[in-house]
């Protein structure tokens, strides 16, 4: 397996992954690369034999109150087929080596209380739940 940032000749996988993680989720067809602001964003994804089969969206944010930098997860998916597999695993601990790599101060993102199986690794994994509630208005 491969973790890699995002191809352009990839956003049409990503696309359909994130559609197959997130169905509800009001993604279009042919969102352009070019709009993600590279600075404070990375997307990555995990191939098998050249197929995208998990992506993590990194946002990279500056907390002024506690004067340091930190890794905001959006969309961590897995293709339903490979689940099971490790894959999930492998992009965190690469997103890790990354923080440690520029000295980001943590880690945060948020999951859906239905992500029971995603929870159990996260929580495997070290990251700790927050005592905290998610407010959106749309």
């Amino acid at each position: 397996m491969v973790v890699e940032l995002l191809q352009e000749k990839d956003r049409q996988a990503v696309c359909s992954l994130l559609k197959q993680c997130f169905p509800s989720t009001k993604l279009q067809e042919n969102f352009d690369c070019n709009k993600i602001d590279f600075m404070h964003n990375m997307v990555i994804v995990a191939k098998i034999e050249n197929n995208i089969v998990g992506h993590i969206w990194i946002q990279k944010q500056y907390d002024f109150y506690k004067d340091e930098y930190y890794f905001y997860l959006m969309y961590i998916c897995v293709d339903e087929k490979y689940r099971h597999q490790g894959i999930a695993t492998f992009m965190l601990k690469w997103v890790e080596t990354l923080k440690e790599k520029q000295h980001i101060a943590y880690i945060t993102f948020t999951s859906s209380k239905k992500r029971v199986a995603a929870q159990s690794l996260y929580r495997k994994l070290g990251y700790v739940e927050k005592d905290s509630s998610v407010f959106i208005k749309m």
